[in-house]
């Protein structure tokens, strides 16, 4: 045993024997599944609860009795689309008590279709930058996701706060409005069978005039960030004053869960399956 592997550390060593890492002690016991990410010399575990609290800047400010950690992604995704309410479009995808289930029931149902399931991993092959995409956004979210901004000096917790927001919703933002919406836009589902009501409402939802201007916002680093003491609002400057959309901070973070949520789908559904069902 090394100094790493004291008590309490947050860095410890791991025994790998084949294919089964055996660990000191029982990290997250209230998780049995982890998305791992592998790099040259490097591999990363985080838990597959959540993709990180909605939280406000400050302690006080946090909802009194919010979980830090939501392993009901259902549950999840229902507050995200209430945060949301006023600025999206009711679908049956935005409206359900079972979001995330009806959204993976629906990507595992077109999978299942042969034709589909031929043109998925044909569009896949012809554009490995899908899932290039996917495991970069991953391998940026992993740190970003997990730093913990409350331990940081008073004197900067408000600016760290920031960054931790930022840190997780531009990268998901960016990946979103690319490869992910344009294969999910492609010619790999135009053989599909059955009602196509669950993918046109995804496709709705992300065409969202401000989730549009937000996500534009950031990819051109043109907005600023404001508070009240109480909560934060994000302003997305546009190139005319028409192209402005004020997002309060729990707006932009439901925009993120939610599209998180997605990319997470399609690489367990699409992805996955295509590399586990050939």
């Amino acid at each position: 045993m090394t100094a790493l592997d004291e008590a309490g550390s947050p860095v410890f060593t791991v025994t790998k024997k084949g294919r089964l890492l055996e660990l000191p002690r029982d990290t997250h016991p209230q998780s049995d599944r982890y998305m791992a990410i592998e790099a040259p010399g490097m591999l990363v575990l985080f838990a597959n609860e959540d993709n990180g609290p909605v939280l406000a800047e400050n302690e006080a400010a946090a909802p009194a009795g919010h979980p830090r950690h939501e392993p009901d992604r259902d549950a999840q995704l229902r507050r995200a689309f209430t945060a949301l309410s006023s600025r999206v479009s009711s679908s049956a995808w935005t409206s359900s008590d079972q979001p995330y289930t009806v959204l993976m029931t629906a990507f595992d149902d077109l999978y299942a279709q042969t034709d589909v399931r031929a043109d998925v991993s044909s569009y896949l092959g012809r554009n490995p930058s899908v899932g290039s995409a996917v495991e970069m956004l991953f391998t940026s979210i992993a740190m970003s996701a997990r730093a913990d901004w409350r331990a940081t000096p008073v004197s900067v917790r408000g600016v760290a706060a920031r960054g931790w927001f930022l840190g997780r919703w531009i990268p998901t933002f960016l990946v979103l409005d690319g490869p992910i919406m344009r294969f999910l836009n492609s010619e790999a589902f135009r053989r599909q069978t059955g009602s196509a009501v669950p993918l046109r409402a995804v496709r709705a939802f992300f065409s969202n005039r401000d989730f549009m201007l937000l996500r534009h916002a950031f990819a051109h680093w043109s907005f600023s960030w404001r508070t009240d003491g109480n909560d934060s609002e994000i302003l997305a400057l546009g190139r005319s004053p028409d192209e402005e959309v004020r997002v309060s901070r729990a707006e932009a973070d439901a925009f993120h869960i939610i599209t998180f949520a997605l990319v997470e789908a399609v690489h367990d559904v699409f992805l996955e399956g295509r590399r586990t069902r050939r």
